[in-house]
């Protein structure tokens, strides 16, 4: 039985490697250099980064001209949507190029199929002179707590940790998700005194703030994985597969 569940592990094992490779390929082919996009008027441009997130965002000299201060929050969404399109655009036809589906398709194919000319992939081999396996079942019992520790660190992960980020004074306020921009609000009053040198400070600022509390938020989910020893369980694990009679102790 165990020689069977190392034959799964080496074969799940190279199928993510393979996807990794393709994954990183497309990265490398399909992220699209400088997307930018720009409201209607002109009044605001938006340049996306490679996280989907503004890399900045800048007002025109002349952007009162173009658009009313109690409208220019809306003029940054509108150019972050239309930045987004020219990105989507872009992918679009990097996929259809590539033919990543028929690539990607073939992979699944292969999976759990035995190489015909090759050997089955060897599984790195881990240091496992020190390591004191403790019964099967106590094992087991920390393996399903770890999973459901994954588990609702994906439900949290999978919902929109939305932050706020403000300015100095607080006059402009940038709602963003992982690799998402959700709204910008801007403080009419104060906006109607600003030049366009003002106003872009106070969104570079806002900007930086939430791009702070988000690496915060994912600081802390990588604190909680590190705190599962996912990597002791495994140990143990492999410790006991290579000593059969752990299984009947």
């Amino acid at each position: 039985m165990d020689e069977e569940f190392i034959r799964g592990l080496q074969q799940f094992q190279q199928h993510a490697l393979n996807l990794q490779s393709m994954m990183s390929d497309m990265q490398n082919r399909m992220v699209p250099q400088g997307a930018e996009g720009t409201d209607t008027q002109g009044a605001v441009t938006v340049r996306l980064a490679a996280d989907g997130l503004p890399e900045f965002i800048r007002a025109a000299s002349d952007w009162q001209r173009r658009q009313p201060p109690e409208a220019i929050g809306a003029a940054v969404s509108e150019a972050y949507g239309a930045a987004v399109s020219e990105q989507m655009t872009a992918w679009g036809q990097a996929l259809e190029d590539g033919d990543w589906q028929s690539k990607a398709d073939q992979l699944d194919s292969q999976f759990g199929q035995p190489a015909a000319s090759a050997a089955q992939p060897d599984i790195p081999e881990r240091d496992l002179r020190y390591v004191v396996s403790r019964p099967l079942d106590e094992l087991a019992e920390d393996v399903l707590s770890a999973f459901d520790a994954l588990e609702r660190m994906d439900e949290t992960a999978s919902g929109p940790d939305e932050v706020n980020g403000t300015s100095a004074g607080r006059h402009v306020t940038l709602v963003v998700s992982k690799g998402a921009l959700r709204s910008c609000e801007v403080d009419r009053q104060w906006a109607a005194g600003q030049s366009y040198i003002g106003l872009n400070q106070a969104f570079e600022e806002a900007l930086g703030d939430a791009r702070d509390k988000l690496s915060s938020i994912e600081a802390a989910a990588a604190d909680g994985l590190a705190g599962l020893q996912v990597d002791s369980l495994l140990d143990e694990a492999l410790a006991i597969l290579r000593d059969p009679q752990r299984f009947i102790d």
